[in-house]
């Protein structure tokens, strides 16, 4: 299709998304009390006939303050045997319709969450990306006006027993965008699929490389992007042949810039970029800087938004200064002080209740099942649109480091290094991992060096599917093993009961970002370090 015909019908699209979806946003923004109270209200009169509603007495509910009687604050575990026993005998044990497919994320544990995604979950979804779109085709049209590199998950990756897939829902949108989009993205849905994560890259790197005219990079992690920019330069003379067979005269001029530069930098070979839309927040933020130092520097880092496989917690409503309202109009949202949260005394607070320049964890309410879901996720509030608090995500909670997606838990870390203490009859008195987001790698402070430390990369591989994931495609770096002084215990404990721990209630931080640690390892290192391969 002609890509004049293609920009105009994109034109008439974003005019619809204004229209039908933008603009009536806008006006709810000014009273997102009231939604967030008529929301409540449908959520639990569409799921008062399912076993969980029966259960908690969903059909007595009239007020918040009935909903917290009922309901008491959920993790996955409390929900696990309703969606297992739904997935089983498709009766409505969590939810009134079926899912369609599940969302699989890493657990606290060995075995994975699959979170429900039903037809609705997948509409809200898609409104919320439109959103999204709309605001950086109104506030940066320019990045539209070539092709996108779109990176994203597999939309199928298994079939559960009862045989429901499962996948990225990002995958399933990507593959039912409209035609007209699809006629915009560089690298078609199927590529995604590719199990083998180094060919998968590689055929991304070469079809992205083909192409001169990228005006905007979407993905959801700035190590994916980082990923392409290390494939391209790694395998630089194979790709272009590659790419020779597709267009020889785009294969000619990266060779002139292979020959001048000694490397392709994306501000050359794509010169035309104007955004990337990418996770700006949390650990995500300390990749960006290697990003800009790549890209064009006429070119915007947009947020993507607050999105996570439970679900889409946050729209950004504006592509340049990257504000972002939640999704108060598709989930019911509460919300704890970070303080409180963590010292045991939590106190609900609804979204008009949420002050800017604070931390809080949030706990939604979705129509897909999930009930005051404790997800484990930090944020702040930034200021206000309207009568509607913004938000940008901080990190994942206590206890949970994530530095490309991977989101390890302490007790995978725990687990994993029990099991290798028992394997190998090992007395270590004192181990700690520390994550660097800048240097996406992890790495074991222990006072004694294992004998592999292959063993624990690999059996996190194993307790952690998006740990194994990442490692697999090279966006997380093979775990340093640095040993250290026996002392290191006896001065890590000091070092937390003069910062104000208790010695009664002394509890070992075993796994940590590297920034979020204050003890000093530089003065109990011994030997050398070793990484995994």
């Amino acid at each position: 299709m002609n890509a004049w015909i293609i920009n105009r019908l994109l034109a008439l699209k974003m005019a619809a998304i204004k229209r039908f979806l933008w603009q009536p946003l806008h006006l709810k923004s000014h009273n997102p009390q009231q939604t967030q109270e008529t929301l409540l209200l449908q959520i639990l009169r569409s799921h008062k006939a399912t076993r969980f509603g029966r259960e908690h007495r969903f059909e007595h509910i009239r007020s918040y303050e009935d909903f917290c009687k009922s309901v008491p604050v959920c993790n996955y575990e409390n929900l696990r045997s309703y969606i297992e026993f739904q997935e089983a005998d498709k009766s409505a044990h969590l939810n009134p319709q079926q899912p369609i497919m599940y969302a699989q994320t890493s657990g606290t544990s060995g075995a994975p969450k699959n979170i429900p995604v039903l037809n609705s979950t997948v509409k809200q979804f898609k409104q919320g990306q439109q959103i999204t779109a709309y605001s950086i085709y109104r506030d940066i049209p320019e990045a539209y006006a070539g092709k996108i590199l779109g990176i994203t998950g597999a939309a199928a990756e298994g079939i559960l027993n009862a045989g429901t897939p499962y996948g990225a829902i990002s995958g399933f949108i990507y593959q039912s965008m409209p035609r007209i989009m699809q006629q915009k993205y560089v690298v078609p849905h199927g590529v995604f699929e590719i199990e083998d994560y180094q060919k998968k890259y590689y055929k991304i790197a070469t079809l992205a490389l083909a192409e001169e005219n990228i005006t905007m990079i979407a993905t959801a992690n700035p190590s994916t992007v980082l990923k392409v920019d290390q494939v391209i330069n790694e395998h630089t003379e194979k790709i272009i042949s590659e790419v020779r067979l597709i267009n020889a005269e785009r294969a000619r001029s990266l060779q002139l810039l292979m020959n001048k530069r000694g490397e392709l930098r994306m501000s050359d070979i794509w010169p035309h970029l104007k955004a990337i839309v990418t996770w700006t927040g949390g650990n995500c933020g300390v990749l960006v800087p290697k990003l800009q130092n790549r890209v064009p520097s006429d070119a915007r880092f947009v947020e993507l938004g607050y999105v996570a496989s439970e679900f889409r917690g946050g729209i950004t409503i504006d592509g340049l200064s990257n504000r972002q309202i939640p999704t108060f109009h598709d989930n019911f949202l509460e919300f704890v002080e970070k303080e409180r949260w963590e010292s045991n005394m939590p106190e609900f607070l609804r979204l008009h209740e949420i002050k800017p320049g604070r931390q809080y964890y949030i706990f939604p309410t979705t129509r897909n099942g999930l009930y005051r879901y404790n997800i484990n996720d930090l944020i702040e509030v930034t200021g206000n649109y309207n009568n509607t608090p913004t938000i940008a995500f901080v990190q994942k909670g206590k206890d949970v480091t994530n530095l490309t997606g991977e989101k390890l838990c302490e007790g995978q870390l725990v687990q994993a290094m029990t099991d290798i203490i028992k394997n190998h009859q090992f007395d270590i008195p004192f181990f700690k991992m520390l994550g660097n987001p800048e240097e996406r790698q992890y790495t074991l402070f222990v006072s004694q060096k294992m004998l592999d430390i292959r063993d624990l990369d690999r059996r996190l591989c194993e307790l952690n599917i998006e740990f194994n994931a990442k490692r697999k495609s090279g966006r997380l770096k093979p775990i340093r093993m640095q040993e250290v002084l026996g002392s290191t215990a006896e001065a890590y404990k000091k070092h937390c009961l003069a910062r104000g721990q208790r010695e009664s209630q002394f509890k070992m931080s075993y796994l940590q970002n590297v920034q979020d640690c204050t003890f000093k390892f530089d003065n109990y290192i011994c030997g050398t370090s070793y990484a995994a391969q």
